[in-house]
């Protein structure tokens, strides 16, 4: 297994976390892929994050299903 870590720079308007030290949020994600660059990876994991965030209760059709 490849755990990959990544410091990045908060989008502007986003709330910081306990966890964010110095203005800096750290994003990790593990892999057991080892042919891939590092580059490719980390894009496909950005590019999968998308899809996950638009899921939850409130974004389901049946809002009075309860």
């Amino acid at each position: 297994m490849r755990p990959i870590v990544r410091k990045e720079r908060p989008h502007p308007g986003a709330q910081l976390r306990f966890a964010d030290t110095d203005g800096m949020r750290l994003t990790c994600f593990a892999t057991n892929n080892t042919r891939a660059p590092i580059a490719e990876l980390e894009l496909r994991h950005r590019q999968q994050a998308g899809p996950r965030t638009a899921t939850g209760l409130r974004n389901l059709p049946l809002q009075d299903a309860t």
